[in-house]
């Protein structure tokens, strides 16, 4: 027969049980990663007796907690997924904003210097027009600069983030290393109940570091779980977690590379990670801020570059041949700043990068590494092919790309493995500077004039003059304020010219051919051009015995040839190996930027409603209800009461025994 009194503190206990259950429930409702738990239930074995079996009450079988591990698996996915897409459109808002802001785009700049040129085409020899050219390039600059600025506070602040950010991670590796113990241990010394709670702990841990990185969460049957990142780098096995850092690998450029590992045996796994805020914050480094670096280093070096190259065609107020208007792309330094050798060299060689055309600048980076076995240097491209592979120049020596750059060698010598990151545009925004500081050295125009005399009889007439050179090796350099020689065309016949010495009156070039009609290039067709460094591009039908003079531009305030050539610029495609423009490229980059941005402005959206619908469904199956929790608590309450009166009655039967005794 069944001990009532028994049945009856059965009861009792698994409604204190549930009730205890259930109370944990409550408290832990706000509890982040917390699952609801249930108590399992099971009836005692039944007892025989007088041919009937007679129940022994209840037992509590097992204290379980709530949970699918498919939806936390989800929920894991989501939760990196979003973090990366959320860390990459932060940045991405900051970089679009910069570059298409009117207080900070270079458009606006851009736009307002080529209209401070037009103004001085219409007036040359004013002043107030020089003054204004001169201050919108000053503008113009001070705008490439404080983009190159803000796009490094960025970067900076990015790389104050993954340092950051990796040292959360190692905590949360430490954190769920010792979970690992914790609940093997348990689950191993008792009696194979799972630790209900330390479970929880674990898997808000993984979640949390689903935020900061994506990984793959491996289940191993010693109840441990391994973590896995960047394609399979372990980072938490069991008792054991791995230390993950920042580290600048290029000295002279500021850019956290990640590591994985320990002690010396570590990898840079930069490359290879993804989810989770790192994975979009390396993300954003790599598809947006290194390109603005290197798409606004380009923009700024080819407009110094070729700007200059025409300013320097020109005469100043002065007399004097033009200089440079902006800083030379090749000043001082310049070239070392383009270089990134390894914090990891063994040698002590010196390397610097002049630029030779600006037309065929990319804006990739460059790998340069030397294999001291074969004496080779390998230049590699940002996707990891080779660009080319050259001997060992030694000091002094050089080797000129396909990609508009050389690389010079300095004194020192490289060891086996040393590499250099190669950085032709990176740092062109920011050492843009202003060469010219006198309104009057503004080079507005041409240092060659020409006169027909009133004595001429033809039609001819100069349609053009063209400058080149005004180099050491052209007719500018002998003598100040001269061409040496200076040339006068005469006209033998309709069709046929001499050149003539101005200053000895001899012939240098005789019977040269004239073609009436069209366009004739007087020194070309002598064989006088391109050495001369210009020429005269003559045109009509001369007579015989036309004179066309030739002379140095003395006194031409007025003249604003070279000022129609410096603002034809604007027009003309100098960026990309003559597929853009200043403007254009300049708008393609913003226009690049604003898609990326839009783009990750969807993909944020996206992966918020899909990580808020795991939430959500995660929520239904583990979350607390407080109102179903109350019913239960009541329930509880009542079976409590219960098993309470039924050891009630079992007390009063036994009272009734004995008092019949």
């Amino acid at each position: 027969m069944a001990d009532l009194s028994s049945i009856a503190l059965s009861g009792l206990r698994a409604s204190q049980s549930s009730l205890a259950t259930t109370s944990h429930n409550i408290v832990n409702v706000d509890t982040e990663g917390y699952s609801r738990q249930t108590t399992g239930l099971g009836t005692r074995p039944a007892q025989f007796s007088g041919g009937s079996f007679f129940g022994q009450g209840v037992d509590v079988n097992s204290i379980a907690r709530v949970s699918n591990q498919y939806v936390v698996d989800q929920v894991r996915r989501d939760t990196s997924t979003f973090n990366s897409a959320d860390a990459f459109y932060d940045y991405a808002v900051r970089i679009d904003q910069m570059l298409g802001g009117d207080a900070t785009a270079i458009t606006p700049s851009l736009q307002k210097f080529f209209d401070s040129m037009e103004g001085l085409t219409n007036d040359p020899s004013s002043i107030a027009s020089r003054q204004a050219l001169l201050s919108s390039g000053q503008a113009l600059v001070a705008r490439f600069n404080n983009v190159y600025d803000q796009v490094s506070q960025a970067n900076a602040t990015l790389n104050t983030e993954l340092t950051q950010i990796t040292a959360k991670i190692n905590q949360l590796s430490e954190n769920i290393a010792s979970y690992n113990k914790s609940i093997q241990s348990l689950s191993t010394n008792n009696i194979g109940e799972m630790p209900n709670d330390l479970l929880d702990e674990r898997d808000e841990a993984v979640r949390q570091l689903a935020e900061l990185v994506g990984g793959e969460i491996i289940q191993q049957d010693d109840t441990t779980i391994s973590v896995f990142v960047a394609n399979g780098q372990p980072l938490v096995v069991g008792g054991d977690y791995f230390e993950m850092q920042t580290s600048e690998p290029l000295s002279g450029i500021s850019r956290q590379e990640i590591t994985l590992g320990k002690g010396n045996n570590v990898d840079n796994i930069t490359d290879l990670v993804s989810g989770g805020r790192l994975g979009g914050l390396l993300s954003v480094r790599e598809e947006l801020i290194d390109p603005v670096f290197n798409e606004m280093g380009r923009i700024a070096m080819v407009m110094s570059d070729t700007f200059n190259a025409q300013h320097e065609l020109g005469m100043d107020l002065n007399n004097e041949l033009g200089g440079e208007f902006f800083s030379d792309i090749n000043g001082a330094n310049a070239g070392f700043s383009r270089i990134a050798p390894s914090a990891m060299n063994a040698g002590n060689v010196s390397i610097s990068v002049t630029i030779d055309d600006t037309s065929l600048l990319t804006v990739d980076n460059y790998n340069l590494r030397y294999d001291a076995g074969t004496g080779n240097y390998t230049l590699y491209n940002a996707d990891s092919s080779v660009n080319a592979s050259f001997a060992n120049p030694g000091a002094g020596g050089s080797f000129t790309t396909a990609d508009g750059f050389t690389i010079n060698f300095g004194a020192g010598v490289p060891a086996d493995g040393d590499e250099f990151g190669v950085l032709p545009t990176r740092t062109g925004a920011a050492n843009m500077g202003m060469e010219l500081n006198d309104v009057r050295q503004i080079a507005a125009a041409l240092p060659v004039t020409t006169d027909l005399p009133s004595t001429n009889i033809g039609t001819g007439y100069v349609e053009n003059v063209v400058v080149t050179d005004t180099g050491a090796a052209s007719d500018f350099a002998a003598t100040p304020y001269a061409l040496t020689p200076p040339y006068r065309i005469e006209f033998t016949s309709a069709t046929s010219y001499d050149v003539i010495n101005a200053g000895t009156n001899v012939a240098v070039v005789s019977g040269v051919a004239f073609t009436p009609g069209q366009s004739n290039g007087l020194l070309e067709q002598a064989g006088l051009y391109p050495a001369s460094g210009y020429d005269v591009i003559y045109s009509g039908s001369p007579a015989t015995n036309d004179v066309v003079n030739i002379r140095y531009n003395n006194g031409g305030v007025s003249d604003n040839r070279n000022a129609l050539n410096l603002s034809a610029l604007s027009d003309v495609k100098t960026v990309a190996n003559g597929n853009s423009t200043y403007q254009s490229a300049y708008a393609h980059l913003v226009s690049g930027v604003g898609t990326r941005t839009n783009d990750a402005a969807v993909t944020q959206e996206a992966s918020s409603t899909i990580l808020s619908q795991a939430q959500t469904q995660w929520e239904s199956i583990s979350g607390v209800n407080l109102d179903e929790e109350a019913a239960n608590l009541m329930r509880f309450q009542q079976s409590y009461q219960a098993s309470a009166r039924v050891m009630q009655v079992s007390s009063e039967l036994f009272d009734t025994i004995l008092g019949s005794l």
